[in-house]
């Protein structure tokens, strides 16, 4: 669940000025010789050609030096956020820093992950946001969304490719991607459900791409909470084996991401028993599993904000209760019937 804050944005249109600059008269013949010409081009693509894209943007994400200023949100609230990402000597470095709301940032360097934030809890947001998911595609992606292409618009003063991803199921939502067409970079994500409303937008405001960068640019502004994370790559029917539990069912295609094991007889608990997140490389799904004795009540839930579902349920066994929480960016059917597979091995 996202908490957002409201930003005002000032749009500067440039089509009027744009038309009024354009040559007086253009004869209607060749006006539709253009618009079939554009046509044929569209017909003539194919989703190997979106997919195409699709890898040309994950390897941006990973691979490419860049800065902006990102806002993102849903019809009621906005946030925005200032990022830096670079690549120094193979390693990954990030610097995310909120410019609307509490001061938060989130400096990553490699797998180390350090957050800043007021109080002293720490905070779940270790990644860009307009990346969750996109950076992890699946080989197969092809088998669970329908890609097709469309022409793009100006995003942030740049052309862009636009991308339409529709699944191929009532488990996950669709995407409309704008894609920058000279680097690939993902400028725009429009999270869509069946009926095509927009449900979440990400968007970048300003960026600059390919400008190098230092390495004083990720340090930290403050001192702050590490962070743990452990990646895994493979997919799991049953991913909470080592903490004797077993996920009896995720949509087809979803792949396990991340995970953070603690054992249970530690004597000071800190964080859930098991983290798991899944991705069927565009949608994400994470499960925890708490000892309920161990933590605050919280009441049983099942409930959609936006595009987030989450159900909270509890599960006795062996004289011990367990807390059984379940968030995804996917319709809460879909969370829902995972959170009732959960089950001691």
């Amino acid at each position: 669940m996202r908490c957002y804050s409201f930003v005002a944005l000032l749009w500067l249109t440039l089509s009027a000025s744009a038309a009024l600059s354009a040559p007086a008269a253009v004869s209607s013949s060749a006006l539709a010789s253009t618009t079939a010409g554009a046509q044929d081009t569209l017909s003539s693509q194919t989703p190997a050609d979106a997919r195409a894209w699709l890898n040309r943007m994950s390897h941006a994400f990973k691979e490419l030096d860049y800065q902006g200023v990102l806002i993102y949100g849903d019809t009621q609230q906005w946030e925005t956020l200032s990022i830096t990402h670079g690549v120094m000597n193979g390693v990954e470095y990030e610097r995310l820093y909120h410019l609307t709301g509490e001061s938060r940032e989130v400096v990553r360097k490699g797998h180390d992950i350090t957050c800043i934030h007021p109080g002293e809890h720490v905070v779940r947001l270790t990644q860009n946001p307009l990346a969750q998911g996109f950076v992890n595609q699946t080989s197969a992606i092809d088998a669970y969304y329908h890609l097709s292409m469309e022409p793009g618009d100006r995003i942030a003063g740049r052309d862009t490719q636009q991308i339409i991803v529709s699944p191929r199921d009532a488990y996950r939502y669709g995407y409309r991607l704008w894609l920058d067409q000279e680097s690939g970079m993902l400028l725009r994500s429009d999270l869509i459900n069946q009926q095509g409303t927009v449900l979440e937008r990400f968007q970048f405001a300003e960026i600059r791409i390919g400008e190098p960068l230092a390495a004083s640019e990720f340090e930290p502004q403050s001192s702050g909470h590490r962070v743990a994370s452990h990646i895994a790559g493979h997919e799991s029917k049953s991913s909470l084996t080592n903490q004797g539990w077993h996920l009896g069912w995720l949509p087809r295609g979803f792949m396990n991401a991340a995970s953070q094991l603690r054992d249970s007889s530690n004597p000071t608990p800190e964080g859930a028993l098991a983290t798991l997140m899944y991705t069927d490389g565009l949608a994400a799904i994470t499960v925890f599993v708490d000892d309920a004795g161990q933590q605050e009540p919280m009441p049983v839930m099942s409930q959609q904000w936006g595009v987030t579902g989450a159900v909270v349920k509890y599960l006795k066994t062996n004289d011990t209760t367990y807390r059984i929480t379940v968030v995804g960016e996917v319709p809460l059917p879909t969370v829902e019937k995972i959170a009732m597979s959960v089950m001691p091995q």
